[in-house]
């Protein structure tokens, strides 16, 4: 009987969790959802566990969501936990929208997107 509900104990973690074995963006610079009173210079993004440079792009979505020819190469930073790549030109004042990909040490391909504004 314990064996049984062990099993069904991972069955049911697994759904929920599985997002957890994979690496995910903790934070970034400009944050999410943050009101900036200038554009940034960088867009800098943190994981949870070391990104693959090589396999890390990011890119910036205009206000009506066009992308933008503004942002570097993805580069490695002074801390192993993250990426970050120079804005070639400032932004004006609108709403914007980060891309970004990456994949972690198990090899699979992680991305995302979250908007911030500058004011």
């Amino acid at each position: 009987m314990k064996k049984s509900v062990s099993y069904i104990a991972l069955a049911a973690a697994l759904p929920l969790g599985g997002w957890f074995f994979h690496n995910h963006l903790t934070k970034s610079l400009p944050a999410a959802d943050a009101s900036v009173k200038e554009s940034p210079k960088q867009v800098r993004l943190w994981f949870n566990e070391k990104p693959e440079v090589s396999f890390s792009s990011i890119s910036v979505l205009g206000p009506d969501s066009t992308k933008l020819d503004v942002v570097g190469k993805a580069q490695a930073t002074d801390d192993t936990l993250s990426v970050a790549a120079d804005l070639t030109k400032p932004l004006a004042k609108g709403h914007y929208t980060i891309v970004w990909r990456t994949a972690g040490k198990d090899g699979h391909a992680v991305r995302g997107r979250f908007g911030f504004s500058v004011e």
